[in-house]
């Protein structure tokens, strides 16, 4: 099932014959990260999200992960193909307990989260790093990623992977948090509250939300936050035989639940590599 993720051969309980590496099973869990020195900080970055889930219950929902927004996605993810189904960054699995269709893999760098999304889904997990799946080549039909993509240690290294491991053919479903232009900003107000007609009321709760949101708990502050803007976004799936087929955003309609800084890529992968 897992190939060791700095040789990719495949494991034999949990230890690799070529390299020699071996990996610890905790509660059950793989813990399959890579010895690879340019990655290292993936140990303390796992140790920062372990104390967050520790800390939180529902710990995205106050960033966009209603179940409304669960369900459009889940839905979106139902329309495309699927007999093998990888999650990269899945928490607590909120979404893979919404999916019906194929066998369900999932990668987290938290096993507190991992603990937690085994409660909630039928899915194989395993502590891995998107630089260095523990999978092997074409072997998923379905990738999905939901706001992990900012979060990426190396987000050339990270699409490379994904593309290795998604067969030709295959899709993968990317949401990311967007730097939006001052034009692109301006655009989005003036469509949420001016045009086609005026909407004051709607400004007016608009408004309320904000300042309450102020005055609350801050959200949780994650350890690494690289902001693309719609277009770097797109060019870096684009930069790894993946072709963006849609973008989902605020401005389509029917108006997805989704926040005016957040982007859905619907991506597939070519016949090279």
């Amino acid at each position: 099932m897992y190939v060791c993720p700095d040789c990719r051969t495949l494991l034999v309980d949990f230890a690799c014959p070529t390299c020699r590496s071996t990996y610890d099973v905790r509660d059950g869990i793989p813990i399959l990260l890579p010895s690879d020195p340019r990655f290292k900080a993936a140990t303390d970055i796992a140790a920062t999200y372990d104390s967050i889930y520790r800390g939180h219950s529902d710990v995205w929902q106050n960033q966009g992960r209603t179940p409304q927004f669960l369900e459009y996605f889940a839905s979106v993810l139902g329309q495309l193909p699927c007999t093998r189904f990888l999650e990269v960054g899945c928490g607590e699995g909120l979404l893979l307990g919404r999916l019906v269709k194929g066998e369900k893999f999932a990668i987290d760098l938290s096993i507190e989260a991992l603990k937690q999304a085994r409660m909630t889904a039928s899915a194989s997990l395993s502590v891995a790093l998107a630089e260095r799946l523990p999978f092997r080549s074409a072997q998923f039909d379905l990738i999905a990623s939901v706001g992990v993509m900012e979060h990426f240690l190396d987000i050339d290294e990270a699409t490379s992977e994904i593309c290795r491991v998604l067969r030709p053919g295959g899709h993968y479903v990317a949401l990311t948090h967007i730097n939006l232009t001052l034009w692109e900003r301006l655009r989005q107000k003036v469509s949420d509250y001016v045009l086609p007609w005026p909407q004051p009321g709607r400004f007016v709760r608009w408004l309320r939300a904000r300042l309450a949101h102020r005055a609350s708990a801050e959200l949780v502050k994650q350890p690494i936050q690289n902001r693309y803007t719609i277009r770097e976004a797109k060019a870096g799936l684009e930069r790894h035989s993946l072709s963006v087929v849609d973008v989902l955003h605020t401005r389509r309609s029917p108006r997805p639940p989704l926040d005016p800084w957040v982007v859905v890529y619907v991506a597939r992968r070519g016949a090279g590599r």
